[in-house]
């Protein structure tokens, strides 16, 4: 049995006559009437009763119906989501970030949506978060991460929320903090550190707690190249501050809590209003879903 034979099969018994059902399916009247006879002939019964110009259905072509109906929606429904689809593998996701969440959070997200979607590619930008949310401002990009998940504090996006991770003090596993509970903000007062420069919001962070405890590090090197800072830190160049996923997943290095505690709050963007690509709205609509 195939699934034409059900299409004609079920035109037949809607219009109740093979003519009418051979026109509305721009086939040749005795086409019709043979793909209903091979049909009885795979079923080993009757389906119709052919007596009179009208033709009805048996009891057995009743049940065929309602199973064919349902056998034939579900075969739309699976080539419209397979329509779908297919635009979507054509597509690429782009998407901006700054590097400390491009790094340790953003590969397991997008390795588990382009594992839902092989044919999509995917473009990740690096940024720190005063420049994503500028570029999603300007129509440069179509999606990135922030640092912000309260809608109050940027209402011109449309946010998503990612997690929350607790930002912690990073060194070398030989540094005299490395066993500590607990790091002091005051504890950084002219203590050497590696840092993101301005305009990352860790960074920006770190400088509002710092103002409000009269407290001034000793900022030995400032990059946005993330690498370039795990590596000083490692070789003993001062502390970092980083994520807790940071420290952990990174061999030689020692995360320790900051006091205050600090947490970092990652949410995904686009502009409010704005209409984007197929990949990119998939993504935000998969995270939602997800998350």
């Amino acid at each position: 049995m195939d699934l034409r034979k059900l299409e004609i099969f079920s035109r037949v018994a809607e219009l109740g006559n093979f003519s009418h059902a051979a026109n509305s399916l721009h086939m040749a009247q005795p086409a019709v009437s043979i793909a209903i006879r091979k049909l009885e002939e795979e079923l080993e019964t009757r389906l119709f009763d052919r007596s009179g110009k009208k033709v009805t259905l048996t009891a057995e072509g009743r049940e065929l119906l309602r199973r064919a109906r349902l056998i034939l929606r579900e075969v739309e429904d699976l080539k419209r989501a397979s329509s779908a689809m297919s635009e979507l593998l054509q597509g690429e996701l782009s998407i901006a970030c700054p590097s400390m969440l491009a790094t340790y959070f953003l590969p397991d997200l997008l390795a588990s949506f382009l594992a839902e979607h092989p044919g999509l590619q995917a473009s990740v930008t690096q940024a720190g978060t005063t420049a994503v949310e500028q570029m999603l401002m300007d129509d440069e990009i179509e999606i990135g991460v922030t640092t912000s998940n309260d809608p109050d504090q940027v209402p011109e996006l449309e946010l998503v929320p990612l997690t929350s991770e607790q930002i912690v003090l990073c060194m070398a596993k030989g540094h005299p903090w490395a066993k500590r509970r607990y790091v002091s903000v005051k504890d950084l007062h002219k203590s050497s550190m590696a840092v993101y420069e301005s305009g990352y919001f860790i960074r920006s962070k770190l400088d509002q707690l710092c103002h409000e405890q009269g407290v001034q590090p000793d900022y030995r090197m400032q990059s946005n190249f993330l690498p370039l800072l795990v590596r000083v830190v490692k070789q003993g160049l001062g502390t970092t501050i980083g994520l807790k996923v940071m420290a952990q997943e990174e061999p030689g290095l020692v995360g320790v809590p900051l006091s205050p505690r600090l947490d970092l709050n990652m949410a995904l963007a686009k502009r409010r209003g704005r209409t984007i690509s197929r990949a990119n709205q998939a993504f935000l609509d998969w995270v939602a879903f997800k998350l």
